[in-house]
């Protein structure tokens, strides 16, 4: 490919500017930082995503199933009102909202993996 420019033009030309059959630095730097900007936002926002699973890590089983499955409905929906909910969920303890509740799961008898197989 012949070029229209003499190597006197080319040289005074802003270092965006390549010559003909060269490398375009300039792009695949933009390629490098944007697919890092990327990276990072999506870590970012998967951690983020992750908070109301973190609060309610040691709280009653039933109390962490539902604060992961409003978080899972949040992330495939992309509806903010779902995170929001589990993020309420997860700061208030079920028992101490609904008496009645701590005393129904206290009733329920926990089973053996090891009784139930032998039997």
């Amino acid at each position: 490919m012949q070029s229209t420019l003499s190597e006197d033009a080319l040289a005074v030309m802003p270092f965006w500017v390549t010559g003909p059959g060269q490398t375009d630095g300039f792009m695949w730097t933009v390629a490098v930082v944007l697919v890092a900007v990327l990276i990072g936002f999506g870590a970012l926002y998967f951690t983020i995503q992750a908070i109301p699973d973190r609060m309610a890590t040691g709280a009653h089983k039933v109390q962490m199933q539902l604060v992961s499955m409003l978080g899972l409905v949040s992330l495939f929906t992309m509806n903010n009102a779902f995170w929001i909910a589990a993020i309420l969920i997860a700061a208030v303890p079920l028992h101490e909202v609904f008496p009645a509740f701590k005393a129904s799961m206290d009733t329920v008898p926990e089973t053996d993996v090891e009784e139930t197989a032998d039997a």
